[in-house]
């Protein structure tokens, strides 16, 4: 959306009443704080167009969510001024392809725009297509209410165990740590630490620690409390997923109250559910929620690997803004995987047909109903779990071939099969499935592309043959596409199959209803 698609630049958004309800809107939108700013102010304006200038910047794509859309006319008439005698142009981006917190590559693919401005409130989560600058929301904040509203509000968990407070922080653009606390005194307070770092350093950074917590150098989570400052969203409930050990504190600035965060039975049910679900599911579906995000590409790869691998089914899919409509499209596929940002990667709706799960649960359901869910390496980085997916599925060849063609050794043991029960290890068995209460026969599915290595299955001089597995049992090697369309074909009522001798086709009654050709 840009003056190029129609009018010159003089002429962009030239509407008599549009400039004054985008001023009015302009800096309001960017939080409470920058009520009393301009939209030059509020919005960086001069700051965006130095970085522009100094990167040699021409083509720049501003990004702007639904709710900051009406201040995209002033904020896009003042940069483009400021950026017109480079000969650069700017165009506004809206209506995201994917979550509005993703940086929206695929449009600025399209442009093609070298350069991004991003709005409102982002996931952060690194992207490799082209540099993104990010300008945030600015909200007010009592910081000293805050930190005895979350002193008070942990006061027993910082007299038992755990003697370090890490503070999260969604509601700045910059790490909080003015409350990092190693067992002060009763008689001391909270100190205010270093100013957080200048812009030129922070985009040095490879992406600020808001969607994530670290311990301090010897220790580790479990033995941490963890401060949120913000307000409830997909943040803090992936927050309190990924650090289900560690008590956490929230501090919401809009109620001015601070309250001590449980970690919902109904929440980790329902994540198990969709585990065991996966369990026995033969046919994934590979949701992309994002393009353009750093370790997507090959964190998708190694998936596909690792499914083939395990002999199931997957299909790579992306449909934009994900909905129960779109994936209930997809009737054949029985679990989907959403490959997304670190904070909309996590779905926990009920009006899906189908679980959708996260990829580090894909591997924790691949390893068997046998292995136990782990609170502490539950996560959303895409970076963490390609690690652990090559940790646990190596791709060398030595590797490979000491894992045997049915089992595999992990690295970390998890799911090792030694070689003295290799023998009994029957992958065409039958798996329990704890949500249907009943054992559902594993699917075999062929791979067209498959070598004639990977497949041994001799042809040459036979002219009848059976495939059979390790017990002696027939094989059944079947395709997804055929497999799923026989189930969908209709049988009748009472099939009976040669039982019937076949009737003679006999000359049917010909016409319309309002008068057939034999009552003429």
């Amino acid at each position: 959306m840009s003056d190029a698609m129609s009018t010159p630049a003089a002429h962009a958004f030239a509407h008599p009443e549009l400039s004054s309800v985008s001023a009015e809107a302009g800096p309001s939108s960017m939080g409470d704080a920058s009520a009393d700013l301009s939209v030059e102010e509020a919005f960086e304006v001069e700051d965006t167009i130095a970085r522009i200038i100094a990167g040699g910047y021409k083509t720049i794509g501003l990004q702007f969510p639904d709710e900051l859309l009406p201040s995209s006319v002033p904020v896009f008439r003042a940069i483009q001024k400021g950026i017109a005698h480079t000969g650069a142009q700017a165009y506004v981006l809206a209506d995201s392809t994917y979550g509005s917190c993703c940086p929206d590559v695929l449009s600025c693919l399209h442009l093609p725009a070298d350069f991004l401005v991003h709005y409102g409130h982002a996931c952060l989560t690194p992207t490799d297509a082209l540099p993104v600058h990010y300008v945030f929301p600015r909200k007010r904040i009592d910081v000293t209410h805050a930190a005895l509203s979350l002193v008070e509000a942990s006061a027993d968990e910082m007299a038992g165990p755990n003697d370090i407070i890490e503070t999260f922080s969604s509601a700045c653009p910059w790490p909080v740590s003015f409350a990092t606390i190693r067992r002060p005194p009763a008689s001391s307070s909270a100190s205010t630490s270093a100013p957080p770092a200048a812009p030129s350093e922070r985009a040095q950074e490879k992406a600020p620690a808001l969607r994530s917590v670290e311990p301090p150098e010897g220790l580790i989570m479990e033995e941490c409390a963890v401060w949120y400052l913000g307000e409830e969203g997909r943040a803090l409930l992936n927050l309190q997923m990924a650090n289900g050990l560690s008590p956490i504190f929230a501090y919401f600035p809009s109620s001015r109250s601070a309250s001590h965060l449980q970690t919902t039975s109904r929440l980790l049910q329902r994540r198990l559910l969709s585990i065991h679900s996966a369990v026995a599911s033969d046919v994934f579906g590979l949701v992309v929620h994002s393009v353009g995000l750093k370790s997507s590409k090959p964190l998708l790869d190694e998936l596909r690997r690792i499914l083939k691998k395990e002999r199931k089914k997957s299909y790579t899919l992306t449909v934009g803004r994900i909905n129960p409509a779109k994936l209930a499209n997809f009737e054949g596929i029985e679990c989907f995987v959403l490959v997304g940002c670190n904070e909309g990667g996590l779905v926990d709706s009920k009006e899906f047909l189908r679980p959708i799960i996260t990829p580090w649960e894909l591997l924790l359901a691949l390893q068997g109903p046998e292995h136990s869910w782990e609170p502490g390496k539950w996560t959303l980085d895409m970076s963490k779990v390609l690690q652990e997916a090559q940790a646990q599925y190596p791709t060398d060849a030595g590797a490979e071939a000491g894992a045997g063609a049915n089992a595999r050794k992990p690295a970390n043991g998890i799911g090792a099969v030694s070689n003295d029960s290799e023998s009994e290890v029957d992958p065409d068995a039958p798996v329990f499935s704890l949500v249907s209460g009943a054992y559902k026969s594993r699917r075999t599915f062929h791979d067209p592309s498959a070598t004639p290595d990977s497949v041994p299955v001799p042809v040459e001089g036979i002219k009848d043959l059976t495939l059979r597995n390790q017990t002696f049992t027939l094989a059944k090697i079947e395709s997804a596409g055929s497999t799923y369309l026989s189930s969908r074909s209709f049988q009748g009522l009472e099939p009976r199959y040669g039982m019937d001798e076949p009737a003679e086709l006999e000359q049917g009654r010909g016409g319309i209803a309002r008068g057939y050709t034999e009552e003429k």
